[in-house]
């Protein structure tokens, strides 16, 4: 049984530190996704698009293939079965509720998290069979056997009479040594008895302690996943934003190209009529290579990140994939909720709280004979309390930062929109003048970019507000995220 005992302790330190990620790096949903593996140079690499033809650079030797029995070492190679790639699904068209539920679906976290679930119901069900079994009531019978002349001659079972000669009685004295003996061998047995008994009750309030730390160690993964699922949405949502702010600024790109093409067309017709000097094209085509190489950047940030949702999502990379626009209804100002009543739906504190109930649980149910180990439980008590006011004043904190970064996000809105009215007049004003033949077209054509750099300006700042309104529901849900959400605006 005290091997059962350790097994299970060692079970159950293995499935408590297993704790998943609910979703992954919160780093992605701020709308940047990291490209410090390898520089972008354009394009994505695939393997069948590698350099085919060449060379080895390295000499590596050829290794067997090693069989299903075999142990994995270093002359072998892995059968090919083992290493495969899961099967990619081919998609020509994506939108965003299409991409969380892709993404909720094919979530190694999530299924990681369903198993670890498996796991601890299917312990905690081993451990409660193994503790009723456990029997703490064993005895054995009070008889002694008579020790003394006077005991052995007064028991009537005996019939013993009274009579009887010393020489008939010569039996006695060994009968009386053995009866002691005995005695003394049926006492011991009765101590070690008692022994087993408190060692056994001991074993079985470890197994309950046990029993009591997979539940609770089940109610926090059922946390963990429904906390997970908020995050990969969330997640996906700042992936797929990113991912339509980089068309907008790429379409913007693309029209500041053809304004510039313009305006070397017009130049170069008034260097044809000897008015515009061969140097005064120079910095215009300095401007069109910046611009560019700023395009071929953004497409290759745009590629990368295609391909990064592609692989999250388990589908195929296809540079084509069409991405539908998100319906964003008119933006307004977010009213916020009681922090207490945000804090009650957390997660987080939903942990602490079983975390707390835990400890007061095994400080009131512990048997320990020790003061030392009395003071162990109270000090996990007051730790538990501890970690739940220092969870609290974190999550006020981060509720009251994500409510402010929304009240931030919807001012830059409306003063990108008050900005793209301002374009909007400007250009209004100045399609009059070219009219009467006030301005020329190329004034007209730049007050047009500006007009719209303007409006683009207004979209992304949009989808930047959809991001963080998204972030703002998800927490009023329970799944409270600390640090910033922003999407890649215009530059000015």
């Amino acid at each position: 049984m005290y091997k059962h005992t350790v097994m299970a302790s060692l079970m159950l330190a293995l499935l408590a530190n297993s704790t998943a990620t609910a979703w992954a790096d919160s780093a992605t949903i701020q709308g940047t996704i990291s490209s410090s593996n390898n520089a972008v140079q354009g394009k994505v690499m695939t393997e069948d698009s590698s350099a085919q033809g060449k060379a080895p650079m390295n000499n590596i030797p050829s290794q067997p293939l090693m069989s299903s029995g075999d142990q994995a070492t270093t002359g072998k190679s892995l059968p090919a079965s083992f290493v495969a790639s899961r099967q990619l699904a081919a998609i020509t068209r994506l939108n965003l509720s299409d991409v969380q539920s892709r993404a909720v679906t094919d979530s190694f976290n999530l299924a990681l998290l369903r198993i670890k679930l498996y796991a601890l119901e299917s312990k905690r069900s081993d451990l409660k069979t193994q503790t009723n079994r456990i029997s703490t009531s064993q005895t054995i019978d009070s008889y002694t056997l008579p020790n003394s002349p006077e005991k052995i001659l007064g028991n009537v079972n005996y019939e013993i009479p009274s009579d009887a000669t010393p020489e008939q009685l010569f039996w006695l004295g060994p009968t009386i040594e053995t009866n002691t003996v005995i005695n003394g061998l049926m006492s011991g047995i009765k101590d070690i008895i008692n022994g087993m008994n408190d060692l056994m009750k001991s074993q079985r309030d470890e197994l309950e302690v046990a029993i009591k730390q997979l539940e609770r160690d089940g109610w926090n993964t059922e946390l963990d996943l429904e906390e997970a699922k908020e995050g990969i949405k969330l997640q996906m949502t700042g992936q797929y934003v990113y991912l339509l702010s980089l068309q907008k600024q790429m379409e913007l790109h693309e029209e500041a190209l053809q304004l510039l093409d313009k305006e070397r067309s017009r130049l170069q017709a008034l260097q044809g009529q000897g008015v515009a000097a061969a140097d005064d094209s120079r910095g215009l085509r300095l401007e069109i290579s910046k611009q560019t190489r700023e395009l071929e950047v953004q497409r290759s940030n745009y590629r990368l990140a295609l391909f990064q949702l592609c692989f999250d999502l388990g589908i195929r990379y296809d540079p084509d994939i069409i991405l539908e626009d998100i319906a964003l209804d008119e933006a307004t100002l977010t009213n916020r909720k009681v922090t207490e009543e945000i804090l009650a739906r957390s997660y987080e504190m939903k942990r602490k709280w079983n975390e707390l109930k835990q400890a007061s649980w095994e400080h009131g149910n512990t048997k320990i004979a020790n003061s030392d180990g009395k003071s162990y439980l109270s000090a996990n008590v007051q730790l538990a309390s501890k970690q739940t006011e220092q969870a609290n004043a974190q999550l006020t904190k981060y509720i009251n930062t994500t409510y402010a970064e929304a009240d931030n996000a919807y001012e830059q809105y409306k003063n990108a929109q008050l900005d793209a009215n301002d374009a909007t007049a400007d250009y209004d004003a100045l399609q009059r003048r070219f009219q009467l033949g006030i301005v020329p077209l190329h004034d007209l054509n730049q007050s047009s970019y500006l007009r719209q750099k303007a409006d683009m300006k207004v979209i992304l700042l949009r989808l930047q507000y959809f991001i963080i309104i998204s972030k703002v529901e998800a927490m009023e849900r329970g799944f409270i995220l600390a640090g910033g959400t922003e999407v890649a605006v215009v530059e000015q």
